[in-house]
C-alpha cells in the first residue's frame, strides 16, 4: 500500500500544465452542451428520454472531453452540435416566450437560467476531474501544476470560488432591498453559521487522509490545509472587507489585495524563496500554500461578488457594474455619463468587464516575470480565473439571449439544475466517492477502457443522486 501511495503521489507531482487555449477548447463542451440541451429540451419527447439525453450531453460529453477526446475537443463539440441542430431543425416548434413581469420598475432577484447552467457545468467538470486525475486516461497537463503554469484543475478550484462569490452577492442585494445594515455581531453569527459545516468537512478530510494513509500532495495546500478550509474561512475573512466595501468598490479591493501580495512576492527579499522552499516546521510554515493563496481566493471571491451585482437582478440598476444597487436606472436629465457607463444589463455588463479584464490579463502575462501560480494564488492566477469566468458567463448569457430572441424558450437542463441546487453537498459526495474508489481500486494501473467504465459509473451515481434530490425538493446548504 505504501508503494502504491508513493507512486500515486509521484503521479501528480512536478507537473507543468498546458496552454490556456487548450483549456478553453476542452471546457467549451460545457456551454456547447447547454446549447444542445436547450435545442432539444422543447422538442416532443418523454421525460425519460430527455433525462437520458441530458445526461449524455452534459455528463458524458464533458467526461469524454477531458479523457478520450482531450486531444480533439473541437471534433467532440462538432459531434454534439451537428446532430442536435439537425434534429432540432426538423422538429422545431415555435414556443411562446414566458410573459414579462409587469413590475418592470421594481427590482427583484430574478431566476437566471444561464447562471444555473454555468454553475452546474462547472460543478460537473469539477466532480469528474477530481476522480479522473487518478487515472492514466486523464492527461497530466490537465492536473494541478506544481508551482508555475496553467491547467484545467487549477482553473476549476478558482472557478468554484468565483461562482461562490457570484451567489453570495444575493445576500448583499437582499440586505439592500430590505434597507438592512447588519451589525458586526450579526455578520459574525451569519459567517460562522455558513462556515462551521464546511470547516468540519475540512477537518474530517484531514483526519481521514492522515489516519487512512491516503495519498496527498503537500505542495497543493500544505500539510494540514485543504480546499474545504479555504471555503470555510472565506465568509469570516470578508467581514472586515464588507465594512471597507461601503466606501471602496469590491473589485478595487480585489486588485489591492492581489497587488500588495504580488509586490511582496516579487520585491520583498526572501519572501518568494520562503514560499517555494521553506521547511515545514511550525503550523504556518507547514501550511503556507493554503494560508497565502487564501489572499488570492479572497480576491477571486470579490470579483465574483462584483459580477453578481449586475447579473442577478431582473432590471438594470444604477451603478450596478461595481455597486450592490437595487435602485432602477432610469435615464433622466440629471443622470451623469458615469451613470450611463456603469449601469448595464447582464450581457452588456459581462461583455464590458470581460473586455477590461482580458486586456489587463494580457498585460500582466506579458510583463510578469514568473507567470500564473495557483499554488500561491498570485495576481496572474486571479486575473486568469476572473477573465475566464466572465467570458464563460458572457457566452452562457448570449445563448439565453439567442433562444429568447427566437421565441423558442425551452425547459432548463435538469442535470445542470440538479447539480447547481446542491453544489457543495455534491462536491462533498464526489470527494467521498473518489476516496472510496482510490482505497479499493489501483487506479493508476488500469487500462483506458477500465478507467472509462469506472468514470461512467461514477458519473451515473452522482447524476442520479443529484436528480433524486432535485425530484424530492431536497436542498442542503452547507
Amino acid at each position: 500500500m505504501s508503494e502504491l501511495k508513493e507512486r500515486r503521489e509521484q503521479f501528480v507531482t512536478g507537473l507543468i500544465g498546458g496552454s490556456i487555449s487548450e483549456i478553453n477548447y476542452v471546457t467549451a463542451i460545457s456551454v456547447v452542451g447547454y446549447f444542445c440541451t436547450m435545442l432539444l429540451a422543447s422538442r416532443d419527447q418523454t421525460q425519460e428520454t430527455y433525462l437520458v439525453v441530458d445526461f449524455l450531453i452534459n455528463w458524458i460529453g464533458m467526461l469524454l472531453s477531458i479523457t478520450t477526446y482531450s486531444d480533439n475537443p473541437i471534433v467532440l463539440n462538432c459531434m454534439l452540435v451537428v446532430p442536435c441542430f439537425v434534429y432540432w431543425s426538423f422538429t422545431r416548434k415555435r414556443v411562446k416566450v414566458p410573459g414579462e413581469n409587469a413590475l418592470k420598475d421594481k427590482f427583484y432577484l430574478d431566476k437566471k437560467p444561464f447562471i444555473t447552467a454555468y454553475r452546474g457545468g462547472m460543478l460537473i467538470i469539477t466532480a469528474l476531474a477530481i476522480l479522473a486525475v487518478d487515472f492514466k486516461i486523464f492527461p497530466r497537463r490537465f492536473a494541478k501544476v506544481e508551482t508555475w503554469g496553467t491547467s484545467l484543475m487549477d482553473l476549476g478550484v478558482g472557478s468554484f470560488v468565483f461562482s461562490g462569490g457570484l451567489v453570495s452577492a444575493r445576500t448583499l442585494l437582499k440586505d439592500e432591498m430590505g434597507g438592512l445594515r447588519p451589525g458586526f455581531s450579526r455578520k459574525i453569527v451569519r459567517s460562522i453559521r455558513s462556515s462551521a459545516a464546511v470547516l468540519l468537512l475540512g477537518l474530517l478530510r484531514l483526519y481521514f487522509v492522515k489516519s487512512l494513509d491516503y495519498q496527498e500532495h503537500v505542495t497543493e495546500y500544505g500539510v494540514h490545509w485543504n480546499f474545504f478550509m479555504t471555503l470555510a474561512f472565506l465568509p469570516l475573512a470578508l467581514i472586515p472587507i464588507d465594512y471597507i466595501a461601503a466606501y471602496v468598490p469590491r473589485f478595487i479591493l480585489a486588485l489591492m489585495i492581489s497587488g500588495v501580495y504580488e509586490y511582496f512576492m516579487l520585491y520583498q527579499d526572501g519572501f518568494l524563496e520562503y514560499l517555494v522552499a521553506a521547511d515545514r516546521i511550525g503550523l504556518i510554515n507547514a501550511n503556507r500554500e493554503g494560508i497565502f493563496s487564501f489572499l488570492g481566493y479572497c480576491a477571486i471571491f470579490l470579483w465574483g461578488q462584483t459580477t453578481g451585482f449586475y447579473t442577478l437582478g431582473n432590471i438594470k440598476t444604477k451603478n450596478n457594474m461595481y455597486n450592490p444597487s437595487v435602485s432602477p436606472f432610469k435615464p433622466l436629465k440629471n443622470s451623469t455619463r458615469w451613470d450611463y457607463l456603469t449601469s448595464k444589463s447582464p450581457l452588456y455588463g459581462l461583455a464590458i468587464w470581460f473586455t477590461i479584464t482580458l486586456v489587463f490579463n494580457g498585460l500582466i502575462r506579458e510583463l510578469h516575470p514568473l507567470g500564473v501560480s495557483r499554488r500561491f494564488g498570485n495576481l496572474p492566477y486571479v486575473m486568469w480565473v476572473t477573465t475566464y469566468n466572465l467570458g464563460a458567463l458572457m457566452v452562457y448569457c448570449s445563448v439565453d439571449r439567442l433562444f429568447k430572441t427566437n421565441n423558442s424558450w425551452p425547459k432548463e437542463s435538469l442535470s445542470l439544475k440538479a447539480m447547481n441546487q446542491n453544489g457543495l453537498i455534491m462536491f462533498l459526495l464526489a470527494n467521498i466517492l473518489t476516496g472510496f474508489i482510490n482505497m479499493n481500486v489501483p487506479t493508476i494501473d488500469l487500462e483506458c477502457h477500465q478507467a472509462l467504465a469506472i468514470l461512467i459509473l461514477y458519473a451515473c451515481i452522482l447524476a442520479s443522486l443529484s436528480m433524486l434530490m432535485l425530484k424530492r425538493h431536497i436542498s442542503i446548504k452547507l
